[in-house]
C-alpha cells in the first residue's frame, strides 16, 4: 500500500523547461505557472538551448531563472542541465515541461499530487492518440509505446510525452545519457529496470505545429535505441 502521508510542505517543486527558439510561446507558458503548486513553492527554470531569438529575455521578464547553452546541445542535455541545477538549489520534486505550449500549467497539480502524497515516484502525462494529434505522430507514439511494453514489461500508454514529474532521488535512478528526443524513452527504460513506482495522468492533447517535435526519423532512432537497450549494448 502506498504511504498516504504527504511530503512536508516545506519542500520545493522545480519546473525544468528546455527551450530553443520559443520566443512566441515561452511567455504564455511561464505566465500560467504561478509561484506555488499544491501549497508547495514552485521555481521555474528555463534552459535556453542555443536559441537565436529572444527566448531567454522573455523568460527572465516573466521571472524565471534562465541557464543558457551557448550552442544547441539537444533536449536531453538541456533537461539534465536543468535537473542538476534545481537539485543543487534544494528542489525535492522536479517537473519536466515543454516550452511550446503543448503542456499546460493547469496540469501541474495533478502531476505533482501523487508524488507529494507518496503514491508514486514518477508521474507521466498521457495524451489521447486521436484527431488532435497529427496522424504520423499518433501512430508512431502508439507503436513505440506498445513496443516499449513488450520489450521492457512496464505498461506506459504514452512514452513520448515530455510532461513528467519525479522526486530528486528518483532522478538519480533515471539519469539518462541521450541528448536528443530519445531521452523520454531512455528515462522509462531506466525506470522499468529500477522498478520505480509509476502512475499516469491524463492531459489534453495540444499541437500548435504539426511539423514540430519528434519526426519519423527521430522515431526510427528511438526504436533503434530501444533494441540496443533491450539487448544490453
Amino acid at each position: 500500500m502506498p504511504d498516504s502521508h504527504p511530503i512536508a510542505r516545506s519542500h520545493c517543486v522545480g519546473v525544468v523547461i528546455p527551450a530553443r527558439n520559443e520566443a512566441e510561446e515561452i511567455g504564455a507558458v511561464l505566465a500560467g505557472l504561478g509561484t506555488t503548486v499544491e501549497g508547495v513553492p514552485l521555481v521555474a527554470l528555463v534552459v535556453d538551448d542555443g536559441s537565436l531569438d529572444r527566448t531567454a529575455d522573455i523568460a527572465r521578464g516573466h521571472g524565471a531563472r534562465v541557464i543558457g547553452h551557448v550552442i544547441n546541445l539537444g533536449k536531453g542535455a538541456a533537461l539534465k542541465t536543468g535537473c542538476e541545477a534545481l537539485i543543487a538549489s534544494g528542489c525535492d520534486v522536479l517537473v519536466l515541461m515543454d516550452a511550446d505550449g503543448q503542456h499546460q500549467p493547469r496540469d501541474l497539480p495533478s502531476m505533482v499530487r501523487p508524488i507529494l502524497n507518496r503514491q508514486a515516484e514518477l508521474v507521466l502525462a498521457r495524451r489521447r492518440f486521436g484527431h488532435r494529434m497529427p496522424l504520423t505522430m499518433g501512430l508512431g507514439n502508439w507503436g513505440l509505446s506498445n513496443l516499449f511494453t513488450l520489450m521492457f514489461g512496464a505498461i506506459v500508454s504514452d512514452t513520448q510525452c515530455g510532461l513528467r514529474a519525479f522526486t530528486a532521488d528518483t532522478y538519480r535512478l533515471l539519469e539518462w545519457v541521450a541528448n536528443d528526443y530519445a531521452v523520454e524513452t531512455e528515462m522509462l527504460v531506466r525506470a522499468a529496470r529500477a522498478r520505480v513506482r509509476i502512475c499516469e495522468v491524463d492531459i489534453e492533447t495540444i499541437y500548435h505545429d504539426a511539423y514540430k517535435g519528434t519526426t519519423v526519423a527521430d522515431g526510427l532512432r528511438i526504436l533503434a535505441n530501444m533494441i540496443r537497450w533491450r539487448v544490453g549494448i
